[in-house]
């Protein structure tokens, strides 16, 4: 960390000195990057016709807009992990939801290289990187009232105003309360019911119905501030020179929207800018609308490469922008892992237009069980209704555990509602979707394979190698042998028990740990093996004990198995650790053995997510039983 801020430190000593070097002889844009949270393509410029957007819609008129832009990870840190080093979050190690895990001095932001390049960077005001290595002193301001006009007279800027107001918990009912006595929302939705149209994989209740009139209401309020930065701008004398990027962090916020991988999570929209001194740099007129594959580790790289300036070799991604544009990817590359409370893990690619998802824990549902969704009063109406038997097919199957992959045709199923991996007349596709899975998976060089709480346990050494440098390391983290060994488990197949067998004798923790997971998401079908999954209760991993444990408990012995994870829990030396341990007991729906346990002997300080499991189990909660009081 010391070295990080010394590092950091000489820059910012330095950039100065750039800056009277470079600006004497160039001329650069300035770059305003508005982004919003969590509002999807619901823009009238998108063509939804109940978004009240006109300041969007007239940026789009005068700008391009794009339609086939994408977030690598549907929720915030994630995704913003990913931009501030223009590379996946699973190849640096920080992919999981605010893991705050160290990273390498050789990882450099991109707000360091403009500095570097005699730019004032500044960010109103959004961090949220999912590291402790640097946080708001890579910015010259990066607060609430952080401002390009507080430059050096004539120094160009790049600057970030973060818009919150559609974020998720704009449709929580007390936050609805707040903006109706502030007068920011109408009392009365803007939106008529009748005029609401929700995909196919959601209820119609009206709990459902309300909470997208809301989200409507939240997103005319986002507009509105969208338009306060622009008009600013213009009055600032500074429009002529300023190229305006818009975009959204990520998808939607109801049912099967953030955090999960369809379009309706990570597809976004893009609008960019360009004024007439700097129209040159455009992909096409004002206007006009580009079907260019776009993912957000391509903006940092495009960013300084419209600036002129240079770009690291790490850095990943295309630039889309300006004279240097590179090609088009031809596949984006989706991930998630561990959202809050909820271990998690799947990967996907799309072309804008064919979809694959494979889902590395297919024993587990579909639906993620977040403390924080429930606040939405449509998401508990929806599970009410799957319970009491009123939900479609495609409705219910949100319920359900998940199929180990799912190959979807947007143009056709654009709510990716028919899965295409099971029918025969699709195998030649749904073969070329995994090679380029596989592909795309070893070229990241995919952190994401390593269980979470070993991932602590390597960042809280902090002699030690960072996450980062070990997985790099071929002897620790053989990732050919591991993607191959996951690619296995998924599938659920008993024929595989000896791969599985095999891999818990191997040296490695991370191929232990899959070969454990294995014979877990084969549930009953491993009883053949108990006796090696008892001696896998002894492994030196915690994570290859904690899912032995849990496999015992899949072939019946529920109430042993949870006092073994309650034993880890007691144990565990980081939060992860005693969250997996909990987050087993959750899996097995077993919550009451847990409270006559002290919170204290579990839970850990400092910020972390097993308070939240602890709260579920505690009060009853689990994650087959969403909406009871546990929740």
């Amino acid at each position: 960390m010391k070295s990080v801020r010394t590092f950091l430190t000489i820059i910012t000593i330095l950039s100065g000195l750039a800056y009277a070097t470079v600006s004497a002889g160039q001329d650069r844009p300035n770059i305003l990057w508005i982004t919003s949270e969590d509002n999807g393509c619901f823009l009238g410029c998108y063509g939804d016709s109940n978004a009240d957007t006109p300041n969007l819609d007239d940026l789009a008129e005068r700008g391009v807009r794009y339609e086939n832009c994408f977030a690598n990870a549907p929720v915030c840190a994630v995704a913003r992990s990913s931009w501030i080093l223009s590379l996946p979050a699973v190849s640096s190690g920080i992919h999981h939801m605010r893991c705050k895990y160290r990273l390498p001095d050789e990882l450099i932001p991109y707000p360091t290289l403009f500095r570097r390049a005699g730019y004032y960077v500044t960010n109103n005001a959004k961090t949220d990187y999912n590291t402790r290595s640097f946080e708001k002193e890579i910015w010259d301001e990066c607060h609430g009232r952080a401002h390009y006009k507080n430059r050096k007279p004539g120094q160009p800027f790049f600057a970030i105003f973060n818009i919150g107001t559609s974020h998720e918990s704009s449709i929580f009912p007390k936050t609805v309360e707040r903006r109706v006595k502030r007068g920011e929302i109408p009392k009365k939705p803007q939106v008529a019911a009748e005029n609401i149209k929700l995909p196919p994989y959601q209820v119609r209740t009206p709990e459902t119905i309300q909470d997208w009139q809301r989200m409507y209401d939240s997103i005319k309020l986002m507009d509105r501030e969208v338009g306060q930065v622009i008009r600013e701008l213009e009055k600032s004398g500074e429009a002529d020179n300023t190229i305006i990027i818009y975009n959204s962090d990520h998808g939607g916020i109801t049912l099967r929207s953030k955090r999960y991988l369809h379009d309706s999570g990570t597809r976004v929209p893009l609008i960019v800018y360009f004024p007439e001194k700097w129209r040159h740099l455009a992909p096409g007129r004002a206007g006009s609308v580009s079907d260019r594959l776009v993912q957000f580790i391509d903006m940092p790289r495009t960013f300084l490469s419209l600036c002129g300036i240079d770009i690291p070799q790490h850095y990943a991604g295309r630039v889309f922008l300006g004279s240097g544009v590179e090609p088009a990817p031809e596949y984006v590359f989706l991930f998630s892992n561990r959202f809050d409370e909820c271990p998690d893990m799947r990967r996907a690619i799309t072309d804008g237009r064919w979809k694959y998802i494979r889902n590395y824990q297919p024993d587990r549902p579909r639906y993620q069980m977040l403390r924080f969704i429930w606040f939405q009063e449509g998401q508990q109406s929806q599970y009410r209704a799957y319970k009491a038997g009123r939900t479609s097919e495609a409705q219910a199957a949100h319920y359900r555990d998940q199929p180990p992959e799912e190959l979807y045709d947007t143009s056709t199923d654009p709510h990716e509602i028919r899965n295409l991996a099971t029918e025969s007349n699709f195998k030649e596709k749904l073969q070329t979707m995994r090679r380029k899975l596989d592909s795309e998976i070893l070229a990241n060089r995919d952190i994401g394979f390593l269980p979470e709480p070993q991932m602590a346990a390597i960042d809280a050494d902090n002699a030690g190698k960072t996450i980062y440098e070990f997985a790099r390391d071929d002897s620790n983290y053989p990732m050919e042998e591991v993607l191959k060994l996951a690619n296995i488990a998924h599938k659920r197949n008993p024929a595989d028990i000896p791969a599985f067998i095999q891999a818990l004798g191997h040296s490695t923790e991370t191929i232990r740990c899959w070969g454990m997971m294995g014979l877990r998401m084969l549930g009953t079908q491993a009883a053949p093996v108990k006796a090696q999954i008892e001696r896998a209760l002894k492994d030196s991993s915690a994570s290859v004990r904690i899912n032995a444990a849990i496999a015992l408990g899949n072939l019946g012995e529920k109430e042993r198995a949870c006092t073994l994870l309650i034993e880890e829990a007691r144990s565990a030396t980081t939060d992860p650790h005693s969250l997996w341990a909990l987050d087993g007991i959750k899996y097995l729906g077993m919550p009451q053995v847990v409270r006559t346990i002290d919170k204290k002997d579990i839970v850990k300080k400092g910020r972390n997510y097993t308070g939240r499991t602890w709260k579920l189990l505690i009060t009853g909660g689990d994650m087959h039983t969403p909406g009871g009081k546990g929740w």
